[in-house]
């Protein structure tokens, strides 16, 4: 299967583009920044979720 220049090309600057995004992500997790994505709409992070605690009492809310 051939492939035409124009291709070529594309995928070769989607690979230089995919490579300094996953460089920049793990920056961001060494230096503590949460990388937010969107999935189907929802943004969501790679951030680690804190673990309960069950002796932590739940926060006052004013009922306004």
């Amino acid at each position: 299967m051939k492939t035409n220049k124009n291709e070529r090309w594309t995928v070769k600057i989607a690979r230089i583009g995919n490579k300094a995004v996953r460089e920049a992500q793990a920056r961001n997790r060494e230096l503590g920044i949460v990388n937010w994505y969107s999935v189907n709409g929802q943004l969501v992070n790679d951030a680690v979720a804190p673990e309960p605690n069950p002796d932590q009492k739940p926060p006052v809310t004013s009922p306004l």
